[in-house]
């Protein structure tokens, strides 16, 4: 993937898609960059070129010319990132999105420069970039976002981003169609999907050996992607057709010094597979190889992937002098190799950093100006919002206490009403307590009234004025008790009345009988009670609560009074 980003930032980047030569002013920088974009092209004639377009200005002062002019410098600098980062930021400020091309162009280089170091950052100017295009470099955008998400492992994105960049490619441009197929391949591996990894890569090797002649770029691609064909069958373990095609991968890369792609990882493959099919001789050859090529490899990570081979080799032989030797040499590349990255990323931090300072210190001479207009603004403004603040504060605070006074009254209410439902609760115990007993009493005189009663039809010889004056007395103290008990009586009969409505809603299979029972149940009054109320036996009083109970959907432990005196 890295590989793709070097071998394509300077013709991808700068060689747009359409080559249309129309008269406004992104194609007239389109077509610059279009001269700029043969691989054979000379300093000397790219120097030509801008010295040209800064003419123009001269003679027009029209500042597109100047802009062009600045474009072939970026060009020039392309690989040199201590001048390249502040003249895209010099040219943002030139251009101040007077022209998309320019702006596409900027936001893409600073995205491409900070893939590594700030992947966030890096994702926002691919966005800006994508955003400000228009036609040109939409591929090779949509190419790049994928390559930041699948940098950051979210696959699902890249290779979204990979077909969109495919979708919009020119369909004669096989170098570039053939990558996304190695790009897709990529995310295939990562998903372990081997197979169609190994598929998509050989579409790709065929699309480019499709061609009758192939420039140096395009055959240096060529051989990424049967490093990576070799790479896929390593991982089928496949090792036969592995060793065959990156050991022609090696004899190209012997033939080709300067190309740089994937060397390490097909050394490193080429090893394991020695190791695996128990290849000695060859290990052995390659080993030798890696020791004569590796003080001249040109990046400190290339020299450390080398001789970690080299070391994995004398372990495994037993060779522990050189093993020795060998660690010592790795730990000093491991440490030359942080500082180097320590100090890149201190470089590139240290760019972008005084480019935002310059940035700023620019913009705050300017804002000072309005800045010292707006404080008059502000302080008032200020000031209305302290005020408005205060009185919606003090209103607030009123009505949170004006609130707090009414709960506070709201609550002594409930109290005093709860105090009094109490109250009316021990009253109404009292009534029912009293309605009890004096229910008790008229029992107990019915029963005497009707003793005297048997007596007179028994005895012949009894003194009927004594048993007269007896019955009528009983009959008084059975309408006492009634008066007594009026008010009571009439205050739980619209209780009754109530709660049998209530009671009937709820349970219609109850008969008028079992509505009746319910009352004296709900009385609390006992079965014998109830019997002499009913002029019935007790037994069927029992049955008749069995059945109720059935009806209500209670089980024999239920408490039938407790029930009842919740409806």
């Amino acid at each position: 993937m890295k590989f793709i980003c070097t071998l394509f930032i300077s013709l991808l980047l700068f060689t747009a898609c359409n080559k249309n030569t129309s008269v406004n002013d992104d194609d007239y920088f389109n077509k610059i960059m279009i001269e700029l974009s043969p691989t054979d092209i000379t300093q000397k004639e790219i120097n030509k070129i801008k010295e040209r377009e800064f003419e123009k200005f001269k003679k027009t002062k029209d500042e597109k010319y100047l802009l062009s002019s600045k474009l072939i410098e970026l060009f020039q600098n392309r690989h040199n990132d201590p001048k390249l980062i502040p003249l895209v930021y010099k040219l943002l400020k030139l251009n101040d999105g007077k022209y998309n091309y320019i702006s596409t162009i900027c936001n893409f280089n600073l995205a491409l420069k900070f893939e590594n170091n700030s992947p966030r950052l890096a994702m926002q100017f691919i966005d800006i970039a994508i955003k400000s295009d228009r036609k040109y470099f939409l591929p090779h955008l949509y190419h790049a976002k994928g390559r930041f998400y699948y940098t950051e492992g979210k696959y699902s994105n890249a290779l979204f981003y990979f077909r969109k960049s495919l979708k919009v490619t020119d369909p004669n441009d096989k170098l570039y169609i053939a990558s996304m197929y190695n790009n897709f391949a990529l995310v295939d591996d990562k998903l372990n999907h081997i197979e169609s990894a190994l598929k998509n890569v050989q579409k790709g090797i065929k699309i480019l050996e499709s061609k009758d002649v192939l420039d140096k770029v395009e055959l240096n691609f060529l051989n990424v992607l049967k490093s990576n064909l070799g790479m896929y069958f390593y991982k089928l373990k496949d090792y036969r057709s592995a060793e065959k095609i990156l050991l022609q991968e090696v004899e190209f890369y012997k033939s080709n010094e300067d190309f740089y792609a994937n060397k390490s990882q097909i050394y490193q493959k080429l090893f394991d597979i020695y190791s695996i099919t128990n290849q000695n001789e060859n290990q052995k050859k390659l080993v030798e190889y890696l020791i004569s090529i590796a003080p001249n490899l040109k990046t400190i990570s290339d020299k450390i992937s080398a001789y970690e081979i080299i070391q994995k080799y004398y372990i495994n032989t037993g060779n522990n002098l050189q093993t020795k030797v060998n660690t010592e040499r790795l730990n000093q590349l491991s440490h030359l190799f942080l500082e180097e990255n320590k100090n890149n990323l201190k470089e590139i931090s240290g760019l972008l950093n005084n480019e935002m300072i310059k940035s700023i210190d620019e913009k705050y001479n300017y804002e000072i100006k309005i800045e010292k207009r707006k404080n008059l603004f502000i302080i008032t403004a200020t000031l209305l919002f302290i005020s408005i603040f205060i009185i919606i504060a003090i209103s607030i605070r009123n009505k949170i206490k004006e609130e707090k006074i009414l709960a506070e009254k709201q609550k002594q209410i409930l109290e005093n009403n709860e105090k009094i439902l109490e109250q009316n609760l021990k009253i109404q115990q009292e009534k029912i307590k009293s309605l009890h007993q004096n229910l008790n009493l008229k029992i107990e005189t019915e029963k005497a009234f009707l003793e005297n009663l048997r007596k007179i039809k028994r005895l012949k010889n009894i003194d009927s004025e004594q048993m007269l004056r007896d019955l009528f007395l009983k009959v008084t103290n059975l309408m006492n008790i009634d008066k007594k008990n009026h008010h009571l009586i009439n205050e739980s009969s619209i209780e009754n009345n109530q709660f049998l409505i209530r009671l009937k809603d709820l349970y219609p299979s109850l008969t008028n009988k079992e509505l009746k029972l319910c009352t004296y149940f709900r009385m609390d009054l006992s079965s014998k009670e109830i019997s002499s109320l009913e002029n019935t036996t007790m037994g069927t009083v029992r049955v008749y609560k069995t059945k109720i109970k059935t009806k209500l959907e209670l089980d024999k432990e239920s408490d039938l009074l407790d029930f009842l005196k919740n409806i």
